[in-house]
């Protein structure tokens, strides 16, 4: 009898992108969900003509537009990848698909969409109850590395700081 996985392999296909370039665009609505085996991806939507990164995802993280994947409406964030990636991934049809044939596939869902919820209210908090020098204090004790893989701009637009004040900041903390 095949595992769960094995019932799951005809839905699943294997994308690679180079640095750069998009899984999902601005205004196009959201078919499929990727798995990030490999790689780094940063989700942003445009704001009075300004990039404004609201999150990095990484490997063995799953990324799309969750949004738009379930309304089948157009996307206001853009998904695009800051390193040459590998990502499997499947539609929201075969997600229905393997939710019908097995509970295990239900379970999962309900997991990342909690987790997903849990991201997105841990986020709010952290624009809205810290200040620019403590966002960018957390972010560098709880996600070092994304400092050696994430161009600045990005970080500083994730911080919701201008690449200035990013700059000044860095100074600052680099002097205690």
């Amino acid at each position: 009898m095949p595992s769960v996985y094995e019932k799951a392999s005809p839905y699943l296909s294997t994308i690679h992108l180079k640095a750069g370039e998009y899984f999902l665009q601005h205004g196009k609505i959201s078919r499929t969900i990727g798995f990030i085996e490999k790689g780094l991806f940063r989700m942003f939507y445009l704001h009075d003509g300004k990039e404004i990164t609201n999150c990095f995802c990484k490997e063995n993280t799953i990324t799309c537009s969750y949004r738009s994947l379930i309304t089948k409406q157009e996307s206001d964030f853009a998904i695009q990848a800051i390193e040459d990636s590998t990502l499997t991934v499947f539609s929201y049809d075969s997600l229905q698909k393997l939710y019908e044939k097995d509970l295990f596939w239900q379970q999962v869902g309900r997991m990342e969409a909690e987790s997903e919820y849990i991201s997105t209210e841990c986020h709010n908090r952290f624009l809205n109850d810290l200040s620019a020098t403590e966002r960018y204090l957390q972010l560098l004790e709880e996600d070092n590395d994304l400092f050696q893989r994430v161009p600045l701009n990005h970080i500083a637009s994730y911080l919701q700081v201008s690449p200035e004040t990013l700059s000044r900041i860095r100074k600052k903390i680099s002097r205690t």
